[in-house]
């Protein structure tokens, strides 16, 4: 026993004297749940410091600031309503109470307050100055009716305030009430005192139950699902930094052992709206080519994020996974990176030269993603947006990789009649080789379709020589040599006469082969780059 506290009988302070609290408190803190009077004092206005002046008055003037606002399951103090407050010049006042009226207007949902609100609250500015529980408003023929009596809520002579009504949302709503649901709230009277200590009620013209936003003080607003009302999306998108990984190229296998944590698609989560999120299941989608049952020439696939591994699931036939028992936490507005990485059969097993793999979430992939709003609500169809669509991508145990270098498109006009302009193109890339020797086709573009192909030269079909060039050793059957390990440099250069239109080339493949013979695999990875720009070659 001791003098701390309250007797858990009486109610009686523990320390000899006898504490009283207004109506609706059970310490001095917060608000009277009754009243809406603050717990600190009694029923007389408190203020940091005496009100200065003689006989004042005060303006009251609609701000435009709140329409249609939703109020989501479980959101506390949204604001629906403002409007200020001026003091004349001759004496400060205090706001001590603000007549609040609400109505819901559609037949088919709950007209009951107390089935959507928990609270409703006065703010001055930033500052909280007066709340009410929902169930102390009075009804009367559905319509609620509060005067929400305000602590400390001063305007300075000459001064002019905001305030602002809020209302905090029931964290379990009934979908069938929110579904229509159209509410009004609006002020009909605000109660002053001067610095004379006369009290005055300022009153303002409010019809809450004609359900029309047509009165000085009044606006229209509706409860909802968390989601809706904090606009919550889970976006779904490329990595564009990554590239190099979601778009299509060769990947290094091995002859006799199986390749582990190859990356073949980087993309990101993004947490649109004001909701934090929390993302617990991602399917992916993978796919191959060459051999069409992905179980057999992928292993598994596993999902990270900041390098660390997050989970790793069997590849099955059909190739749909799920990433399950996540826990990735998406703050509100920001974005996190993930990867997605598989391990492949050798070449000596199921997987040939020339097999495709690629990884994507589709819309039904992410239709299909487990994520929860900070509410606890589970994300719709409709809050999962975006795609990430890694490119398919070609294993070889021995081949190449070529880079765009540069390119170039100039004009030899001719100054003659009946003689054209031409047109001189060029297309500047490097090729390494990988793990063994390859021949790069060296054979004149016009002479054999094939060795380097090409598109756009001119209109009309109008097509130049084409030649390529390289600093590689020449080899058999006009072939250049590209040794295991190294990057040779190749120049191809189109020439084209000038038939009075724009004309450009580009590179789509480059034909190469692993012995000294006319080419037999074509390389077509990323060839956007290996274009031109246009130029107009006149005939003349």
């Amino acid at each position: 026993m001791s003098t701390a506290g309250f007797s858990s009988t009486t109610g009686m302070s523990c320390a000899g004297s006898v504490v009283t609290y207004p109506a609706g408190c059970m310490s001095t803190a917060g608000f009277s749940s009754t009243t809406g009077m603050s717990c600190a004092g009694g029923s007389t206005p408190s203020t940091s410091s005496p009100l200065t002046g003689g006989a004042g008055d005060i303006t009251v003037s609609d701000l435009a600031t709140y329409s249609s606002e939703e109020v989501g399951e479980g959101e506390d103090d949204v604001n629906l309503l403002a409007f200020e407050v001026e003091a004349d010049d001759e004496s400060d006042v205090e706001i001590t109470s603000v007549k609040v009226e609400l109505f819901q207007g559609t037949g088919a949902d709950s007209e009951d307050l107390t089935d959507y609100a928990d609270n409703v609250s006065v703010w001055m500015g930033s500052t909280k100055v007066g709340e009410v529980d929902s169930d102390s408003f009075s009804e009367n023929s559905d319509e609620y009716t509060k005067s929400i009596s305000l602590d400390n809520a001063v305007v300075k002579a000459g001064a002019t305030n905001k305030f602002y009504v809020a209302v905090s949302a029931l964290t379990n709503l009934d979908s069938g009430d929110i579904d229509t649901d159209t509410w009004f709230v609006g002020v009909s009277a605000v109660r002053f005192v001067d610095a004379e200590g006369v009290t005055t009620t300022e009153s303002l013209t409010l019809d809450i139950g004609d359900a029309t936003v047509d009165d000085t003080l009044e606006e229209a607003f509706d409860f909802t699902d968390f989601a809706t009302a904090t606009d919550v999306e889970l976006k779904v998108a490329l990595n564009n930094d990554d590239d190099d990984i979601n778009e299509a190229h060769v990947i290094n296998v091995d002859a006799t052992d199986d390749t582990d944590d190859v990356e073949v698609l980087s993309f990101t989560l993004e947490a649109d709206g004001d909701s934090d999120i929390n993302v617990t299941e991602i399917p992916v989608l993978v796919t191959t080519t060459g051999e069409t049952d992905e179980a057999v020439i992928v292993i598994e696939a596993k999902l990270w994020m900041d390098g660390e591994e997050m989970a790793t699931e069997d590849v099955p036939t059909g190739g749909a996974i799920t990433f399950e028992d996540l826990d990735i936490d998406i703050n509100a507005g920001d974005e996190v990176e993930l990867m997605v990485t598989v391990s492949l059969q050798d070449v000596g097993g199921a997987l040939d030269d020339g097999d495709t793999v690629k990884v994507e979430l589709t819309a039904t992939e992410v239709d299909a993603i487990d994520a929860e709003d900070e509410s606890g609500e589970t994300l719709g169809a409709a809050d999962l947006t975006g795609t990430a669509a890694g490119e398919a991508h070609a294993t070889y145990d021995i081949g190449m990789n070529a880079k765009f270098v540069s390119s170039s498109a100039e004009i030899t006009n001719s100054d003659t009649a009946a003689i054209p302009d031409r047109g001189t193109f060029k297309i500047v890339f490097d090729v390494t080789a990988f793990d063994g020797d390859v021949y790069v086709d060296g054979t004149d573009i016009a002479n054999e379709a094939g060795g380097a192909t090409y598109q756009n030269i001119l209109v009309d079909g109008g097509v130049g020589t084409g030649v390529v060039t390289s600093n590689a050793d020449d080899a058999a059957n006009t072939t250049f040599l590209v040794e295991e390990g190294t990057t040779e440099r190749f120049t191809l250069t189109l020439d084209a006469a000038g038939t009075n239109a724009f004309a450009k080339a580009s590179l789509e493949s480059i034909l190469y082969a692993l012995t000294a013979i006319d080419g037999d695999v074509l390389y077509t990875f990323n060839m956007a780059d290996y274009e031109t720009d246009s130029i107009f070659l006149e005939t003349n």
